[in-house]
């Protein structure tokens, strides 16, 4: 199958839409209300997941890496926002990390950070996707498919957990406390080495 066929295919074409859907939702996500915003992730979580299982396979064109669209600022805007948003139930045990194992399976971690990365490949897919050359479509395909599998993909898995607590627990979502806003950007967030996906 050549390339035009495959980045215009309906698989992809669902995958991108729904993408650039998700990331529009991220980035007005402070006009929402917490719980309004804690019910519709936890929907969109698993339709993307769905939607990133389906992509074809492909192969990369060019040699050079992809255009990168999301900034730091970028970044660091989106995770800002979702963090003030949840406040004090941003973070959450995770189970499923290669750093877990200094801590007896689990490890705390942010949210929002793991939302912001998922934006950070979704953006840049969206927008490479949406140039409409057909070689610059076909290697964002490859890159997110490719970056699905290593990195964001497990992150939304562990996300769908972690909202799948919050709508199903009676965590009280009514009255959220903000007094601990920046508690998880303590640590200052490597995001150009989560760009490359290098977990420690």
């Amino acid at each position: 199958m050549d390339s035009k066929s495959i980045v215009y295919s309906r698989n992809v074409v669902e995958f991108a839409t729904v993408a650039k859907e998700f990331c529009v939702f991220l980035e007005n996500c402070e006009h929402m209300e917490i719980k309004a915003f804690v019910t519709t992730t936890n929907k969109l979580l698993p339709l993307l997941y769905y939607k990133a299982t389906l992509l074809p396979t492909t192969e990369p064109i060019y040699d050079e890496g992809n255009e990168q669209f999301v900034t730091e600022l970028d970044y660091r805007l989106i995770e800002s926002k979702i963090e003030n948003l949840l406040g004090q139930h941003n973070d959450f045990l995770e189970i499923y990390d290669k750093r877990a194992d200094a801590n007896d399976g689990h490890f705390t971690v942010s949210i929002a950070e793991y939302l912001a990365d998922v934006y950070q490949d979704l953006k840049n897919f969206s927008m490479r996707y949406h140039v409409g050359n057909v070689n610059v479509m076909n290697d964002a395909l490859w890159e997110c498919k490719e970056n699905f599998g290593e990195f964001w993909g497990i992150r939304i898995v562990n996300l769908i957990r972690a909202f799948h607590i919050l709508v199903y627990s009676n965590v009280d979502l009514d009255n959220v406390k903000h007094s601990d806003r920046g508690k998880s950007s303590k640590k200052e967030t490597n995001w150009l080495s989560s760009s490359t996906h290098d977990e420690d």
